[in-house]
């Protein structure tokens, strides 16, 4: 081989070299930018896109916040007035007329739990959409006329009427409206008050994304969570 052709070999062998390590170069930027998008954290993520520093620190801790007993409702799970938490300022006062029935007013304040189930917008509800709740729920027409709530034999609570005369006997009739429902359970003779409590809420929590309901106190403000986590430690001491 003369001197003329080894030099073109000699060429083309350093740009085939050339181009390869040009083309390995490439492949290994490729590599390196996949390999730092599937490893992109939780924690740069959040820096990306959460800036709010309070909201970070409550979602990184909102598995400790959300934690329930193993026989209690999730309260994560029920709409109970879900955005009243964070409004800032007293709550205010309900101010529709409601009649509250005298089975309900005969229990020593003491005695009774008791939950006002008002749509948001103050509507009445029809006898047709009471009794489309009654079945969607599992609730059945006791012999006082109120609805109740059964799990076997037992009553769990009640539900009374927030119109008068108080009570659904006349629900199949045309003319029946009410303001909403007063759902209830008497302590004194509730033998397990705390797991029909939970079962209350669970039904509640029902009717409330079924009919658009807001939650209230026996006093007509609103209920908040924190007041419902109250009423369940009193119901265990």
């Amino acid at each position: 081989m003369d001197a003329s052709a080894l030099r073109w070999v000699l060429a083309i062998i350093g740009i085939v070299l050339l181009v390869g390590i040009y083309l390995y170069g490439l492949q290994q930027n490729r590599m390196r930018k996949r390999a730092a998008r599937e490893t992109f954290t939780r924690e740069e993520i959040d820096t990306a896109f959460i800036e709010d520093s309070q909201l970070k620190v409550e979602l990184d801790n909102l598995g400790e916040i959300i934690s329930a007993d193993s026989e209690q409702v999730n309260m994560n799970d029920i709409k109970i007035n879900p955005a009243l938490e964070a409004d800032i300022g007293p709550v205010k006062k309900q101010t529709a007329e409601v009649y509250i029935a005298d089975t309900v007013v005969e229990i020593e304040p003491k005695k009774l739990i008791s939950h006002l189930l008002i749509r948001a917008d103050y509507g009445l509800l029809t006898g047709e959409e009471v009794q489309s709740a009654l079945t969607y729920v599992g609730l059945v027409l006791g012999p006082t006329g109120m609805l109740e709530f059964h799990e076997g034999d037992q009553l769990c609570f009640s539900i009374a009427n927030l119109s008068q005369p108080g009570h659904f006997s006349d629900l199949e009739s045309e003319e029946f409206t009410t303001l909403g429902l007063n759902c209830f359970i008497n302590l004194e003779s509730n033998d397990n008050a705390f797991k029909n409590y939970e079962k209350m809420l669970k039904k509640i929590d029902e009717l409330v994304r079924l009919l658009n309901f807001k939650v209230y106190q026996s006093n007509q403000q609103l209920l908040t969570i924190s007041e419902v986590t109250d009423i369940r430690k009193n119901l265990l001491n």
